[in-house]
């Protein structure tokens, strides 16, 4: 089922289609690739090393990835970092550093927004966010309850609510921090709730839902309009979790004869999926529903933590620890059997050119 006839979505799209970027992305960097491109920079600090020499150490990020990266030999102009975030121009090459890749800076130069197209430097979900959406559409009208199945196709109808939904990172940095990683991110959710669904007596309408739309507050919590992912005044004040819950009731509201009980129900669950007061939750989950869209989303979210940590670490290699999961992290060998197939497989190849 195509989303297209979803007036949002489809405007979404057009504005957000990336544009050729003639300039070598992150995700084509390997260890001895030398490389000449612009970047954004993020998460800049100038650091001494072991012997007590400053160095800048950045990440360059662009809409396919980021890589780390560090500068020693400084100019007087960078001895005190840069501002955060900032356009680059760089050169340089990459090499594995303890496992990592990592782009040693030769070079630096700082860009003005008027050299530079944006929306190359934002990081972009590379999968189809035409079909995502549409996993998604399918799903809620299927919803067997009438109320929840109406209260879901005025969500989706909503064409700013949904243009943005679609849009939308799903976090500023921790996790599916990217455009479209908001859509991405619920996907996920909702496949892991369809198995769940088979294990537990649970309400399948109200927990497809719940994964769905209980990160639906990011809309409004974040801003991606500016080259940048940032905290909106309203995002900063209420927080994605309360601006959530008010989106939902109040579309549910507009349903003539829509079940207290099954707002009150809806609404438990948009408030708890952070499952704790210090994460941002007013109420712990108390309802089967509702804790299953706090464990799903936790789930989804760390495993994303982890495999964005690990993205450049190469197997047998350990991560830093300066990351969301706030650990070194480990990316094992393949077991003898795999690498032996794969090497097998690769003298296949050669042999049949």
């Amino acid at each position: 089922m195509s989303p297209r006839g979803l007036p949002g979505l489809e405007r979404a799209w057009r504005a957000l289609s990336p544009k050729a970027k003639e300039k070598f992305w992150t995700r084509d960097l390997r260890p001895g690739v030398n490389l000449r491109s612009t970047f954004l920079a993020t998460d800049s600090t100038v650091r001494p090393d072991s012997r007590g020499t400053p160095y800048l150490s950045l990440k360059l990020v662009d809409k396919t990835g980021s890589v780390d990266a560090r500068m020693w030999r400084l100019p007087s102009e960078l001895l005190k970092g840069l501002d955060d975030p900032q356009y680059v121009y760089v050169e340089g090459h990459a090499h594995e550093y303890r496992g990592m890749l990592q782009v040693k800076i030769e070079h630096l130069n700082v860009l003005p927004k008027t050299e530079v197209e944006e929306e190359d430097y934002l990081p972009s979900t590379e999968k189809d966010r035409r079909t995502l959406a549409a996993e998604l559409v399918e799903a809620g009208r299927n919803l067997e309850d009438a109320h929840m199945r109406e209260l879901f196709e005025r969500m989706v109808t909503d064409e700013e609510l949904w243009e943005a939904f679609c849009s939308a990172p799903a976090a500023k940095g921790m996790h599916h921090a990217r455009i479209g990683g908001l859509l991405e991110h619920s996907v996920s959710c909702l496949r892991i709730a369809r198995t769940l669904a088979e294990l537990y007596p649970v309400n399948r309408d109200l927990l497809f839902f719940g994964v769905i739309f209980h990160d639906v507050g990011k809309t409004r919590e974040l801003s991606w309009e500016s080259g940048s992912f940032a905290y909106t005044t309203p995002g900063r004040l209420q927080g994605h979790v309360v601006i959530g819950d008010r989106i939902v009731a109040a579309h549910a509201a507009q349903i003539p004869g829509f079940p207290e009980d099954l707002a009150l129900q809806i609404s438990h669950v948009m408030l708890s999926h952070q499952g704790e007061l210090e994460y941002g939750s007013p109420e712990q989950p108390k309802t089967l529903e509702a804790l299953l869209v706090n464990l799903v989303d936790n789930l989804d979210a760390r495993a994303a933590m982890f495999l964005e940590t690990t993205h450049n670490v190469s197997p047998g290699g350990w991560s830093h620890h300066e990351n969301p999961l706030r650990r070194a992290l480990y990316v094992p060998e393949p077991p003898a059997s795999a690498a032996g197939r794969k090497t097998e497989g690769v003298a296949e190849g050669e042999a049949a050119e």
